[in-house]
């Protein structure tokens, strides 16, 4: 009895160690999908902006234009943690890109790459465009930053 007991302490110990690994791996990976997606998404639509004219820079961390198609897009971090889209300018409807987003910190800056246009600043003057995003829960805390010059600049 004793010894069945010993190994069933040591086995139950084994696989609540084995399943705590596994949630937060799998926390991790869904995080790290989420920050990586959000981001693509972000940088690839950023890449189709279709002239200076349709960049607005006025409002810090958020950014709203048109693409190419003559698509109006906008995105912004909400007060839940959300990185949001929306396909109708910032009039429109915002839908969730990704969750547990603590931070979403958008540059503009001049062609030299170096000096950086303010928010609020002339868009004109903006050639790369740099996004970074911060993806926190109570195990992940993961940055992820990009930066894209629209095809038409």
């Amino acid at each position: 009895m004793i010894v069945v007991g010993v190994l069933a302490t040591i086995g139950a110990t084994v696989m609540s160690g084995g399943f705590r690994t596994y949630f937060l791996g799998r926390e991790i990976a869904q995080d790290d999908a989420q920050g990586r997606l959000a981001l693509e998404r972000m940088s690839r639509e950023l890449r189709a902006v279709r002239s200076t004219a349709d960049l607005d820079i006025s409002v810090q961390n958020q950014v709203s234009f048109t693409d190419l198609s003559g698509t109006a897009i906008a995105y912004r971090l909400n007060a839940a943690s959300q990185i949001e889209r929306s396909q109708n300018g910032v009039a429109g409807t915002y839908q969730p890109l990704a969750d547990n987003v603590s931070a979403l910190t958008i540059s503009y800056l001049h062609n030299d790459g170096v000096n950086a246009e303010s928010w609020g600043g002339n868009p004109a003057l903006v050639y790369y465009i740099t996004v970074a995003l911060t993806v926190k829960t109570s195990n992940v805390n993961l940055t992820y930053r990009t930066t894209v010059k629209p095809a038409v600049f």
